[in-house]
């Protein structure tokens, strides 16, 4: 058996792992191994010379015997030589057709071992061995179930989707992935926008689908560019017996992310409507938060007035979105608009309802009615939350209204301490810090600055 030989079957099958590695023939030119990542070159090409399996593993075991945590890059590159040793064994009945497969077994276990990440890269050197193994074996090798198994938790937790893919189709059939598991693969697919993954996962699952399974293929459909077919998934969603919420939305609005997409998504409801599928008001919603995100009041507006023509009743969540774009345009009228319509439809107004009024109260120079919805939501059972409290307190001083004191009582009253910030905003009369106020004077020299050079540029161009 030749010297690399000797040294990976050691390695393979020794108890105690790499450091009982028999030390190999030390390569001519051999190199310390680079901090700096390198790219895998492709499996089954000979790996340098100063690079060899006997060299990292010898080196591997050094950095053990020492008691020094070998990084991520050690245990890639010696996947790497191994898978590359065992391709170029390829003759039926040698010894060491699968050596190289148990050198990477080894390596795999012992940095899981040692808990250190290998990353897309080790799980891309590791799955590339798998495959090899498997497609390329002389004697047709069929590594043992576990093997998939870790490839596919270990892809699934770091959503290396190309691992997590390629193992779940080896282990579907004989093997039952926990709740865990799915979620972390159904999570994968999500990410990368795969529905058609997410779909295949689904439909392994032992119950019907809960909402945390739904939305990531909400998601996945998101990612891929096709907001209709979220839309969808918000209607079985609902057809499964639970209720979607703005945080079942949230990847379609975040692709939401101008105008344009958002008035294509609209007319994407529309032809739903026109084509007699079911909307879900969510999906609306989900439009109206995009436009509110964009500071666009009109399209928010817009959108919402635009329920009935769907065919869709508004609900509580429809009209705190409107409220909150009107926090940011100041637009008070509106607000009590959108409150009167609340009232019209039998709508209930919420905490949330209750803590935009009071805020949009407070964007006006008269702020009166803040302390009205104020004392209107906890008559209607609710706490105010801290924040109300402290933009109470805030507004109080800084206009010089002595109401702040018994703002400051009530919040003790009801459990909430006051924060180092609102103790000191206090103290200081409602005086931004220091370190505040020079950011604020570096930001206007900054913006004075550069109108002279506007004015400047502009010359020029006239001249």
């Amino acid at each position: 058996m030749s010297t690399i030989c000797r040294s990976c079957w050691s390695l393979a099958f020794s108890k105690r792992g790499f450091a009982a590695a028999a030390t190999p023939r030390p390569a001519r030119n051999a190199k310390p191994l680079a901090n700096k990542r390198t790219p895998l070159p492709r499996l089954g090409r000979q790996a340098p010379e100063q690079e060899s399996l006997a060299v990292l593993i010898q080196r591997l075991a050094r950095l053990k015997s020492e008691n020094r945590r070998p990084r991520p890059e050690a245990y890639v590159a010696i996947l790497r030589a191994a898978g590359d040793f065992s391709l170029s064994r390829t003759a039926p009945g040698e010894e060491s057709e699968n050596l190289g497969w148990q050198v990477a077994q080894a390596a795999w276990e012992d940095a899981k071992a040692g808990n250190v990440e290998l990353g897309p890269e080790g799980m891309e050197a590791f799955l590339r061995i798998a495959e090899k193994i498997e497609n390329d074996s002389a004697v047709g090798v069929r590594l043992d179930q576990s093997a998939w198994v870790d490839i596919l938790i270990a892809s699934a937790d770091a959503h290396f989707l190309s691992g997590a893919e390629t193992a779940w189709y080896r282990v579907k059939s004989s093997y039952t992935a926990d709740e865990g598991l799915i979620l972390s693969l159904l999570n994968a697919a999500g990410r990368w926008g795969r529905p058609d993954f997410a779909s295949t996962i689904l439909e392994s699952l032992p119950v019907a689908p809960q909402e945390q399974h739904l939305a990531p293929l909400l998601e996945a459909f998101c990612n891929a560019g096709e907001v209709p077919n979220a839309f969808q998934v918000l209607v079985s969603i609902r057809d499964a017996g639970l209720t979607p919420t703005m945080a079942t939305v949230q990847p379609i609005v975040s692709v939401l992310s101008n105008a344009e997409v958002i008035d294509q998504a609209f007319y994407g409801l529309e032809d739903m409507y026109k084509s007699g599928q079911p909307i879900d008001i969510t999906a609306l919603n989900a439009l109206i938060d995009a436009s509110a995100r964009l500071g666009d009041l009109q399209r928010a507006r817009a959108t919402q007035t635009a329920a009935t023509d769907l065919g869709l009743t508004p609900n509580v969540d429809t009209f705190n979105l409107i409220l909150s774009c009107c926090i940011t345009a100041q637009h008070r009228p509106l607000g009590d608009t959108i409150l009167n319509e609340m009232s019209a439809q039998s709508v209930s107004p919420s905490a949330t309802t209750y803590e935009n009024m009071i805020n949009l109260c407070l964007t006006q120079p008269t702020y009166e009615d803040a302390f009205y919805y104020l004392e209107k939501a906890k008559a209607d059972g609710f706490k105010p939350s801290y924040a109300v409290y402290n933009s109470l307190v805030r507004k109080c001083i800084t206009t010089n209204d002595s109401r702040w004191r018994l703002v400051v009582d009530e919040m003790k009253s009801v459990g909430y301490r006051l924060d180092n910030e609102l103790h000191e905003f206090i103290n200081s009369g409602g005086k931004p810090r220091r370190g505040e106020e020079k950011g604020r004077r570096r930001s206007d020299e900054s913006k004075r600055s550069n109108g002279k050079g506007k004015q400047r540029s502009d010359k020029k161009e006239g001249e």
